[in-house]
């Protein structure tokens, strides 16, 4: 019969044929989401089960439906419904350029966490190395999740800023040039996207610096459609506008209070790092084997970064500083001691505190306190004491994790 079809009728038998197959593999049942979804109410997922049926006593898989009932506009209906779930089957939904997530990836628990481990231990490295790019690797991650639209759907943290940089964003390109050089390095050893690798250049920064551990998801697929325009490309970085903050965050889905607990993120990581390079410009070349409180040339080197030797000023706090094999073992204290490099300035509110009681003279400062929807979070957030700073601290966090999952869409 194939060969004496019109080729309308033959694409419809064809399609069916194609739908039953997959159904009588199990298939349809597990993609039951992106099928239903793309159908019409008269074509359900159950209906398409019921119609790719197989025949009583063929051994072929057969249209239960009848040829001669259907009209010819419905049978093209259901080849374009058909055809398009196929594709939906065989691709995704790309077309709405989604961050695509695939949280198993990169194999068991096992192997993730010391994917995990090697990624956050070049950026603490780097960090206690240049903490001048502790801002710029930051606003490179907040660049390229601010691609999110929430009117199409389209954009998120998907490594799409590496591939093209707008001239609004050249100021990112020393921290561009950076993650290139942490890629290239990771993929000598192991596989790794470049859009996970910005998510953990920005949870390091925060943890780096005194934050509390920020639990960043591994399973991001680097995008190959070009995004949206960065929001960030409104937030000017030298002379920053309340109304620029606002859209640069707000226009991604955000709230008011998410654009004051970034600003204020990126305004205390600008003076924890600024403390951190004073700490390391004044720093002390000692001697490991005559002095319990100076830094052993191998701790802190991980990767392509040199170690820093300098005299501890965590001691104090944090015990007689250990091997670059100890510390791997405890994240927690490994940037604990990194933070200690920036003294009182470490992670926490005090940014916003200054600019609450108008003590904090930067453009940044201005801008939060020249709105009124902003300054609210501002005094909200500005207010002195050890609670209210860990308050601070966590909803940065928070917030940080809100912002990379932008457009997030499961694979699996």
């Amino acid at each position: 019969r194939i060969f004496t079809q019109k080729p309308v009728e033959l694409a419809y038998m064809l399609a069916k044929t194609a739908l039953g197959l997959l159904v009588a593999a199990g298939s349809a049942s597990a993609f039951a989401p992106t099928l239903s979804g793309g159908l019409s109410a008269k074509y359900t997922g159950a209906q398409l089960r019921s119609s790719a049926s197989l025949q009583p006593g063929s051994s072929s898989v057969a249209p239960s439906m009848s040829m001669t009932d259907d009209s010819a506009a419905q049978r093209r209906d259901f080849l374009r419904i058909a055809l398009g779930g196929s594709a939906a089957l065989a691709f995704g939904d790309s077309a709405n350029a989604v961050v695509s997530f695939d949280t198993e990836r990169y194999g068991d628990k096992e192997l993730k966490v010391a994917l995990i481990n090697q990624v956050k231990q070049q950026f603490r490295a780097l960090y206690e190395k240049k903490p001048e790019l502790i801002i710029p690797l930051f606003k490179l991650a907040m660049a390229d999740a601010l691609t999110y639209d929430p009117k199409t759907g389209k954009g998120g943290l998907d490594g799409s800023v590496l591939r093209k940089v707008d001239p609004s964003l050249e100021y990112l390109q020393p921290a561009i040039d950076e993650v290139e050089k942490v890629r290239k390095d990771l993929l000598s050893k192991t596989e790794i996207s470049c859009s996970d690798i910005l998510a953990f250049a920005g949870s390091v920064a925060l943890e780096a610096t005194g934050a509390p551990r920020v639990k960043t998801q591994l399973g991001r697929m680097d995008g190959k459609k070009p995004q949206p325009q960065s929001g960030l490309m409104k937030w000017d970085p030298t002379k920053p506008t309340a109304q620029g903050i606002k859209e640069a965050v707000m226009g991604s889905g955000l709230s008011a209070q998410d654009a004051v607990v970034l600003a204020g993120t990126v305004g205390q990581l600008r003076n924890a790092g600024a403390a951190m390079a004073k700490t390391l410009s004044e720093k002390v070349v000692c001697n490991p084997e005559e002095d319990d409180d100076c830094q052993s040339e191998e701790e802190g080197y991980y990767g392509i970064y040199a170690p820093v030797t300098i005299l501890s000023e965590t001691n104090k706090q944090f015990g007689k500083n250990r091997g670059a094999s100890a510390v791997n073992s405890n994240v927690g204290f490994d940037s604990a001691r990194i933070a200690g490099l920036a003294g009182d300035a470490k992670f926490g509110n005090g940014f916003l505190v200054a600019v609450a009681k108008g003590e904090d003279k930067s453009e940044l400062g201005k801008a939060l306190m020249s709105d009124d929807e902003l300054k609210k979070w501002v005094l909200e957030y500005g207010k002195p004491g050890n609670g209210n700073s860990n308050k601070f601290s966590k909803a940065a966090v928070t917030t940080y994790l809100k912002m990379v999952e932008l457009g997030r869409s499961d694979v699996r």
